[in-house]
């Protein structure tokens, strides 16, 4: 036994004596070291400034005049872009000799890859090409197609064949595949209820609820608006509702069923400002005339949720501007980020009912400003594609 802790006690001896050894041995490398590089830079020396981070046409701005500089080596690093330096040697606050060379190692940037075709692929394909591409997949985008399949690529930015760096991301957009069917729904306006609900009943649309009001400037039974508004997308089945003119007599509209109807602008304030007739004056002749039988309606044309609407579609009535003189608010809104224009439209919504000011389509990003009419409790309503985006009241 005691034998055995003799050995054990001079192993421990030796790896001491050996650490101490190494220990000498880097001490004196490093004496040694700072003495020789005082030996051979002893005179006049100069302090190496630090080039990392910096462009090339920078570091030769700001070297000092007895310094050489010199590329080492390129190489791709997507930390820097490129033409920046990456490293230097000798490093920053070491001092040298005049005309010492200093070797930079410069940024290429980060490495461009080509960016894949990946038009009417599926997503599990677009995202392994992707990977087999060294890049990402970014923002995915939604909208129907009557031209890609479901669940297919319409199209990507970058564009196919356009360089990005290793690891970037592409935008996709993807079908929903083909919309609903669905038909822009015909101007009744003027139409007397009946001809209107026959004309529902034959388009494949259901006829809804019939709000009269008091309106002396049309015939009884006469439609003023509809719900949905006319021309607006509607689909087979669809319930319209129908606002119809009940002439002098008191109608049966309450404070919010006008807010959901859509006037022509300035025709409610036309309807308003109309005289009164007297209860016994003669009715219109159009009014006392019976209505002929309704002609068959003419089918309107049908067309897909994302195709664009047919040219011989009549479009909606203009929009009036405000009266001049009269007090006016400016909205201001600006169109969400995305990948196509899209169409926008501002309701202003008061007692009077509910008024169209303004329609146009608009790229991403676009601002929008629009002067209305300053009326007491109304709201501007926004729609993008028919899809209610904001509410905002008028100040």
């Amino acid at each position: 036994m005691a034998k055995k802790e003799s050995c054990l006690l001079i192993l421990v001896k030796m790896l001491i004596l050996i650490s101490l050894l190494i220990a000498g041995v880097v001490a004196a490398f490093f004496y040694l070291r700072g003495q020789l590089n005082e030996y051979f830079n002893r005179g006049e020396t100069i302090e190496v400034p630090d080039f990392k981070g910096k462009h090339l046409v920078q570091v030769f701005k700001e070297k000092p005049a007895d310094l050489v500089i010199e590329k080492a080596d390129e190489k791709f690093d997507p930390r820097y872009p490129k033409d920046f330096v990456i490293a230097q040697y000798p490093e920053a606050g070491t001092r040298v000799k005049p005309n010492k060379k200093v070797l930079l190692t410069i940024s290429l940037g980060s490495k461009q890859v080509n960016v894949p075709d990946l038009f009417q692929r599926n997503l599990r394909e677009s995202r392994l090409a992707l990977l087999n591409a060294q890049l990402l997949e970014g923002n995915l985008a939604y909208i129907r197609s009557g031209k890609v399949d479901r669940d297919r690529v319409i199209t990507q930015s970058p564009l196919p064949a356009m360089g990005q760096a290793v690891q970037g991301k592409v935008d996709l957009l993807v079908s929903l595949g083909r919309g609903p069917v669905r038909m822009p729904l015909p101007n009744l306006t003027g139409k007397t209820l009946n001809e209107a609900q026959t004309s529902l009943t034959a388009w494949g649309l259901k006829p809804g609820r019939v709000i009269t009001r008091k309106d002396p400037s049309r015939p009884s039974q006469t439609v003023i608006s509809t719900v949905p508004a006319p021309f607006e997308p509607v689909g087979e089945g669809t319930t319209v509702d129908l606002l119809v003119s009940s002439g002098n007599e008191p109608g049966t509209a309450k404070a919010g069923d006008l807010e959901r109807f859509e006037f022509t602008a300035g025709a409610a304030a036309e309807v308003t400002a109309a005289p009164a007739k007297p209860r016994d004056e003669p009715k219109p002749a159009a009014a006392a005339a019976t209505p002929a039988a309704p002609a068959a309606p003419a089918a309107p044309q049908i067309f897909l949720a994302d195709d664009p609407a047919p040219p011989q579609v009549v479009p909606p009535p203009p929009v009036t501007p405000p009266a001049p003189g009269a007090e006016t608010s400016q909205i201001s809104f600006v169109m969400p980020d995305g990948f196509m224009p899209k169409e926008v439209k501002f309701f202003q919504v008061s007692r009077e009912g509910r008024t169209q000011v303004y329609t146009g389509t608009h790229k991403p990003l676009d601002l929008i400003k629009v002067t209305v009419p300053r009326i007491p409790s109304s709201k501007i309503q926004i729609y993008i594609n028919d899809v209610p985006i904001e509410e905002r009241p008028v100040q």
